[in-house]
């Protein structure tokens, strides 16, 4: 039986995590993985809105495989928030409890550096997941958070068209024997 992964978001300072593998992730302006339309991101007359940050990270839950190893994440490269709305990607090895980046930094800052854009990482280039957080992973033990976290920030600019914005897609995937 191949390995199960899940994908995991981690909020609060002692992280709660919540199942996202089949589901959506709301940017707004709390650090919770509730899905609904409270605490919104609104269309800034001045400067820059920030959502939290949201930190996703693999977790193998079960299986038989031998090993599994090169996690990475990508888009299909093409935004479809419109303009004025920009989604950040960056890697990360370490958790920390999310909190807003400041509006005087662009691109968003996490975790001492600068991310990137999300629509960056493609199929053909994707962002790779054990950077810090490396090697490959044997089987036994599970279940186990793995690798790093891909953190996502969504950014709203002065001139963004307001509205609940169409869902865009997320794929991780990894190597396994």
């Amino acid at each position: 039986m191949p390995a199960t992964m899940t994908i995991q978001e981690h909020n609060g300072a002692t992280p709660t995590l919540t199942d996202k593998t089949s589901g959506q992730i709301r940017y707004r302006k709390t650090d919770s993985a509730t899905v609904d339309l409270n605490n919104p991101l609104v269309v800034p007359t001045t400067a820059t809105e920030y959502s939290f940050p949201k930190y996703l990270r693999m977790r193998i839950t079960a299986g038989t495989y031998t090993e599994v190893s090169n996690p990475r994440v990508y888009t299909d490269g093409a935004s479809g928030y419109g303009l004025n709305i920009k989604l950040w990607f960056k890697a990360t090895g370490t958790y920390v409890t999310p909190a807003i980046p400041s509006t005087a930094q662009d691109p968003p800052q996490i975790a001492g550096g600068a991310m990137t854009d999300a629509f960056t990482y493609t199929s053909g280039a994707p962002l790779d997941l054990d950077l810090i957080n490396t090697g490959n992973i044997a089987s036994g033990g599970e279940p186990k958070d793995v690798w790093d976290y891909l953190v996502s920030v969504l950014e709203v600019e002065v001139g963004a068209t307001q509205g609940v914005k169409s869902a865009e897609s997320v794929t991780f995937l990894w190597d396994e024997v």
